[in-house]
């Protein structure tokens, strides 16, 4: 059957914290966007904060968080990524929400259908914004987003095929990726041999072999 995101998940999908970074090291760490711009958690994108955040913030991570970036570039908003560091490690910045999906959805299978075409033309095409280099989208898109909602015993079945699929696809990229490669050298290779046929030629026509 087919559900709202917010049917299933824990509350409503929370705004995060903003406050501006200092360049000394500070007790806060704050991600900043690139952490999840691309679908996965990059820990190495962060900075730091001179604010205070109690430690039963909402601003605080913990694992299996679900982040969506809610103002980007329109190729990169709506893009989620999965937390996978510490516990209380980082806070999240206001141009990313979090949600928490409930028990009985797998984390993993939610963040497969949140990067699918559909939920990402549809994050884009609700995107709004008086800058149109940064739109944005709301909790009420994030809420309203059409996901389908398989029985718990077959979520990992699905996870499990579509990893397949995806590790066949990275394999057939590689190999058009040695194959191109390949072609690029055989190239070099033929011009090469090329250029020394030709300044032979001129070589022995000018007398100087």
């Amino acid at each position: 059957m087919w559900c709202h995101l917010g049917d299933l998940i824990y509350g409503l999908p929370k705004n995060g914290f903003s406050q501006k970074s200092v360049s000394y090291k500070t007790s806060i760490k704050t991600l900043k966007l690139g952490a999840t711009t691309y679908g996965y958690f990059n820990p190495d994108e962060y900075k730091y904060i001179t604010d205070k955040i109690p430690s039963n913030s909402v601003f605080w991570l913990e694992p299996g968080d679900i982040l969506i970036q809610r103002g980007n570039s329109i190729d990169y908003v709506g893009v989620s990524a999965i937390y996978t560091g510490k516990s209380k490690e980082f806070i999240y910045p206001d141009l990313m929400m979090k949600i928490k999906v409930v028990n009985n959805f797998s984390v993993e299978l939610m963040h497969k259908f949140l990067l699918s075409p559909q939920i990402r033309n549809y994050f884009r095409s609700q995107a709004k914004g008086v800058q149109k280099t940064m739109p944005k989208i709301n909790q009420g898109v994030v809420n309203m987003a059409l996901i389908p909602l398989p029985p718990f015993r077959e979520q990992n079945e699905i996870i499990n095929r579509i990893n397949t699929l995806i590790s066949i696809v990275d394999n057939l990229e590689k190999q058009v990726m040695d194959r191109k490669e390949q072609s690029e050298m055989l190239m070099k290779s033929v011009l090469n041999e090329a250029f020394e046929e030709k300044t032979l030629i001129f070589q022995r026509s000018a007398g100087v072999l």
